[in-house]
């Protein structure tokens, strides 16, 4: 009996590693579209299978606004800097083929803060959850999200 439990502890441990996986991918930023889209220059994919060393990536899972303000404090904080990105495992690319990705910001050569959370935290963002890939934003804040969420489209998955 000891042996199936410390089975399913086992298990349990490594699906919970599993579902963020903050270093499929590192890059620098090397152009920034907009507040929740830009180009990365891969680095690394760890063994991840993507065509090129350029990349477009999009935000998951948020929405950030049309406006100077918040693609000056995207591009600020992101350009030209090292990041590591959680790619979506599910679908992928959206279908512009940009990567749906939560990207980590890199400190000390490795993941460091959430980029995604903290766009949502400094009001620069709004949740907006899309079934369609691995990620649960409710995550970020572990389970409880905050207020600033906002107005995007919460599913609370």
């Amino acid at each position: 009996m000891r042996i199936i439990i410390s089975i399913l502890a086992l298990v349990l441990l490594l699906t919970c590693f599993a579902a963020s996986a903050p270093d499929e991918a590192m890059g620098k930023v090397s152009k920034c579209t907009d507040g929740d889209n830009f180009e990365v220059t891969l680095q690394d994919t760890n063994g991840k299978l993507i065509l090129g060393n350029i990349i477009e990536v999009r935000l998951a899972d948020i929405d950030c606004q049309d406006g100077i303000d918040v693609s000056a404090y995207t591009c600020d904080l992101l350009q030209g800097n090292y990041i590591f990105l959680d790619l979506d495992d599910k679908t992928g690319q959206d279908q512009y083929g940009r990567w749906v990705a939560v990207v980590y910001l890199s400190e000390d050569g490795k993941p460091g803060r959430n980029f995604n959370k903290q766009l949502v935290d400094a009001g620069r963002a709004c949740i907006w959850d899309f079934d369609n890939n691995e990620f649960n934003p409710a995550e970020w804040w572990n389970g409880s999200v905050p207020v600033t969420a906002c107005f995007g489209r919460w599913t609370g998955k």
